[in-house]
C-alpha cells in the first residue's frame, strides 16, 4: 500500500481507500483517510467506521464518542447502537451498556434481532447466562441481514458459555473481550 494518498481524491474514494487500509490492519492511515472523507463530507457510517478504528487500537473514548456522533446524526443506525454498549461493556461501563441495550428492546423501530440481542446481554450482563444465550441464538435465527454480526454472537455465546466452565476461567475473560474487540470492527454490510 502506498503511503501517498492523491489530494485530489473526493469524500468517496477517501472512505473506500480507508476501508481498504481497515482490512489490511493499516489503522494509523485507515484513521487518516476516514479524517480526511469526513473534513469533505461528513456522513454516520464514515463516523461509525472511524469509531471501529478507534476501538481496534483501543482508543475507546474516542470510539464511543464517534459512536454517539453516529447515533445523534442517524437515531436508527441500530448497529451504532449495539457497538456502543459493546464499548461501554468492554470499558467496563456496564450501567451505561444496559442503558444502551435497554434502548435497543424499547425500541419499536429496531431490528428484532438487536432487539433479542440486546435482551440476551442484559440477561447476561444481569447473571442470566442461559437465558441469555438462549435470547442471543433467537437473535440469530432473526437475522438474515448481517452474517457476520451472527458469527461475532456465536462467538459471544462461546466465550459466554466457556466462562461457566471453571476449568477455562481466566482465559475466557480475554476470549470475551476478543470476541466483542473483533465485533466493534466487522463491516456487517454497508447499512
Amino acid at each position: 500500500m502506498s503511503l501517498g494518498i492523491n489530494d485530489e481524491l473526493d469524500a468517496e474514494e477517501l472512505f473506500h481507500c480507508a476501508l481498504e487500509a481497515s482490512n489490511l490492519k493499516y489503522h494509523e492511515r485507515a484513521i487518516e483517510l476516514l479524517k480526511r472523507s469526513i473534513s469533505l463530507e461528513d456522513h454516520p457510517a464514515k463516523r461509525l467506521f472511524l469509531a471501529a478504528e478507534y476501538a481496534e487500537i483501543k482508543l475507546y473514548d474516542r470510539a464511543i464518542e464517534g459512536m454517539q456522533t453516529a447515533i445523534s446524526m442517524a437515531p436508527e443506525l441500530w448497529i451504532a447502537h449495539f457497538q456502543l454498549g459493546q464499548l461501554y461493556l468492554v470499558t467496563q461501563e456496564i450501567s451505561e451498556a444496559k442503558k444502551v441495550w435497554e434502548h435497543l428492546v424499547n425500541s419499536t423501530s429496531s431490528p428484532r434481532y438487536f432487539q433479542e440481542f440486546a435482551r440476551g446481554l442484559l440477561a447476561i450482563a444481569d447473571g442470566n447466562t442461559e437465558d441469555g444465550v438462549e435470547q442471543l441464538r433467537g437473535g440469530i435465527l432473526e437475522n438474515n441481514e448481517n452474517p457476520a454480526l451472527n458469527k461475532d454472537i456465536e462467538k459471544i455465546i462461546e466465550a459466554t458459555v466457556n466462562q461457566n466452565s471453571p476449568q477455562e476461567e481466566p482465559q475466557v475473560k480475554d476470549s470475551e473481550n476478543n470476541a466483542v474487540n473483533k465485533m466493534l470492527l466487522s463491516k456487517y454490510g454497508q447499512n
